[in-house]
């Protein structure tokens, strides 16, 4: 089973991120396979599951569910399987966490983990070479979201890890955006910024912060 654990620190305070990031629908938009998060919910709860549509940058989409695991002041963990009425082998059974750790006034740092393992055709020759060299990319890009979101971070300082087009499974790479949450996100945090400049999308601090991103 491979492990990933990336950091990022924003200058912005911790219940800001946390504000933000405590949103079911905020913080399953995130990731760029995200096409569609069905919920309602409003807050996070232990034991609720969400129901993601995943679209693999084009080649594969697949309904899944993240089911929430913890819930405590600034953290979060849940575990990510395919939904049950979806026939076959689960590709990518995994547990992830984000947690937001304050570090002085007005700045906090992000910090996301990941452990699972891949199942597919070859996976036990590639599977980990695999983890290894693209779960980095996709948790910092997770983290830089997270960032935009919350007001940390412009919008169009965020772009699409480099690399990835290089994995075989994601040969149609170029198409994912047109159905990702993520993009989505972006696209309507910048919006809000030109239309309203000088201040910050709701929730978010007024000025604009800097961020970067730590192994």
């Amino acid at each position: 089973m491979g492990t990933c654990e990336r950091m990022m620190r924003v200058d912005a305070p911790a219940d800001v991120v946390w504000g933000w990031l405590s949103s079911p629908r905020n913080l399953f938009s995130v990731n760029m396979l995200h096409a569609e998060v069905d919920t309602e919910a409003t807050e996070l709860r232990a034991g609720d599951s969400i129901t993601i549509d995943h679209d693999f940058f084009g080649f594969y989409q697949q309904r899944r569910q993240a089911k929430i695991r913890e819930v405590r002041p600034n953290f979060v963990a849940f575990g990510e399987f395919k939904a049950p009425e979806v026939p076959g082998r689960d590709p990518f059974p995994h547990n992830q966490s984000f947690e937001v750790v304050p570090a002085g006034e007005g700045s906090s740092i992000l910090v996301s983990r990941i452990s699972g393992r891949y199942v597919f055709p070859g996976s036990g020759l590639v599977g980990e070479r695999l983890f290894d060299r693209y779960m980095p990319a996709l948790l910092d890009d997770d983290l830089q979201v997270v960032a935009v979101g919350c007001g940390a971070m412009p919008a169009g300082k965020v772009r699409r890890p480099p690399g990835l087009i290089l994995w075989p499974l994601m040969a149609f790479g170029a198409r994912f955006v047109k159905k990702s949450t993520r993009r989505h996100l972006l696209e309507q945090m910048k919006a809000e910024r030109v239309g309203s400049p000088g201040t910050a999308a709701p929730g978010a601090p007024a000025r604009t912060h800097g961020a970067s991103v730590e192994a």
